[in-house]
């Protein structure tokens, strides 16, 4: 059975780690049954899901993360044409749910991305580093010529 990427997320955020085998059967875990260890569900779920996992297990380094974002309430595009108002109050609340979560992920998203664009510059030495800030400033400089010469033919 395969998982859709917010059901996996659901599941890692609110069981507490159990396995998909234990919600759906309802017996309690044991050792190799949660999802920390069950090479069933290794297979099943592929590099993603082992990367969620070794996440979990090293989640010190995104608890300090705060949302600092204000939930706004916007209905997806034309629902205010064809819902009522008690249904527009129940999207409300399904988006306020997730607010959180996603936002929470999306921060840890991007902690990760530095860490990873660290590690990978940290491979290059000093000559590499060094021409590739130049080819990055070279490119950025032909961009801008670019730009420039659009907004002049306009």
């Amino acid at each position: 059975m395969t998982r859709s990427p917010v059901a996996l997320l659901m599941l890692l955020l609110f069981s507490g780690g159990v396995s998909t085998a234990t919600a759906q059967t309802g017996t309690a875990p044991t050792a190799s049954t949660t999802m920390f260890t069950s090479a069933e569900s290794q297979k099943q779920y592929g590099p993603l899901y082992q990367m969620e996992i070794k996440d979990q297990a090293a989640g010190d380094m995104f608890r300090d993360l705060k949302v600092v974002k204000k939930f706004a309430r916007r209905l997806p595009n034309f629902y205010s044409q064809v819902i009522s108002n008690a249904q527009r109050d129940k999207v409300y609340e399904i988006q306020a749910a997730y607010f959180e979560p996603i936002e929470m992920l999306s921060l840890r998203l991007e902690r990760l991305k530095v860490e990873r664009d660290a590690q990978i510059e940290a491979v290059l030495t000093a000559g590499q580093k060094a021409k590739v800030e130049a080819l990055n400033k070279d490119s950025a400089e032909r961009r801008a010529a670019t730009r420039a010469a659009n907004a002049n033919a306009n």
